[in-house]
């Protein structure tokens, strides 16, 4: 080799960094693929609950649906070579109970809570998670909230309240609780998931808390109204099932975890809290044919502000990595 030729391939550029930034963008287009997914898939699950809750026999519809995600969640944790997790002394009894309170408690009381009230006033009141998740924080994290925190909860309850007393909007008052509470199991499943993850991922806590769920609400189908799966030979009946535990469930957390896994949960977070209310809010108009009131449109603007200014406020220097993972376990509304 030459001095010539020393000093041309010297003066070439290194390809390794063009390389890199074009690995990372086609990363972040699939992580935004996926977050844009995901927040449609979450949008869409009020909706299909509230029709599932009108049309089909409320438990036929907890248990066939789960039942379906189970099915489809066992056969990827079985691919990863996590299925053992079930029958573990170690991490069995922490994955029942969050099972129980993330998968269970929460088909029950959207379920029963949407069967007697609309999905946009349902929508609503979902958004009181962040209270949820600020309260136990402070007790069981010893987190202590901030201002940015507390006024953003301050707005949250503002825009829930704004809403109460327009009309039947949150009548009966009964389901409206169980919706309002809906949140808080799902924020009690993320304070159990600290003792599980890691080491087990969120791919394989998922598929055990569908799992132990579906074998729990098949038990009180068979237990209280067996009779209903007769309705199982309406194909439209099958068609609402697989579609909310095979596009609802599994594909809403697979595109979830395709987001978080490339984009930071912050960020992924910060894009869907305010699209899944509104889109919520379009697909109720055009599917179910609900019309939001004036006043239902105006409280859910606050919310969701109240909800963004929390999220965007946070402080990443204070999240754990055990609790940024504990909260990613719950993909939006599921």
């Amino acid at each position: 080799m030459t001095l010539r030729d020393s000093i041309t391939m010297d003066a070439k550029p290194k390809p390794a960094p063009l390389a890199g930034a074009t690995k990372r963008g086609r990363e972040f287009r699939i992580g935004l693929c996926n977050a844009v997914a995901t927040t449609i898939i979450a949008a869409i699950q009020p909706v299909i609950t509230r029709y599932g809750a009108k049309n089909l026999d409320p438990m036929l519809f907890c248990a066939g649906s789960m039942s379906v995600a189970g099915a489809m969640l066992a056969i990827v944790m079985w691919r990863r070579g996590e299925i053992g997790a079930l029958i573990s002394p170690r991490w069995t009894p922490r994955l029942v109970a969050l099972s129980m309170a993330g998968s269970v408690a929460t088909s029950l009381t959207l379920i029963f809570g949407l069967r007697r009230i609309d999905a946009i006033a349902g929508v609503i009141l979902l958004q009181s998670e962040p209270l949820y998740s600020l309260l136990l924080a402070t007790i069981f994290l010893g987190e202590r909230p901030s201002r940015r925190q507390l006024i953003a909860t301050a707005v949250i309850l503002i825009g829930i309240g704004s809403v109460f007393d327009a009309g039947l909007a949150f009548s009966p008052l009964s389901a409206a609780a169980l919706l309002f509470v809906t949140p808080l199991f799902w924020q009690i499943s993320h304070v159990i998931s600290l003792g599980v993850m890691p080491p087990l991922s969120e791919t394989c806590v998922t598929g055990a808390r569908t799992i132990f769920a579906a074998v729990v609400l098949v038990a009180i189908f068979l237990a209280t109204d067996a009779g209903a799966v007769v309705a199982l030979a309406d194909p439209r009946t099958l068609a609402v099932i697989f579609t909310t535990g095979g596009f609802v469930y599994v594909f809403g957390s697979l595109t979830w975890y395709g987001a978080i896994n490339r984009l930071s949960l912050a960020w992924t977070t910060a894009l869907t809290i305010p699209g899944v209310p509104m889109l919520s809010f379009l697909f109720a108009i055009v599917l179910l044919g609900e019309h939001p009131s004036r006043r239902e449109v105006c409280g859910m603007i606050v919310a969701v502000a109240g909800v963004l200014f929390l999220v965007l406020g946070a402080d990443a220097g204070r999240q754990h990595r055990d609790a940024e993972l504990a909260e990613a376990v719950h993909p939006p509304l599921t």
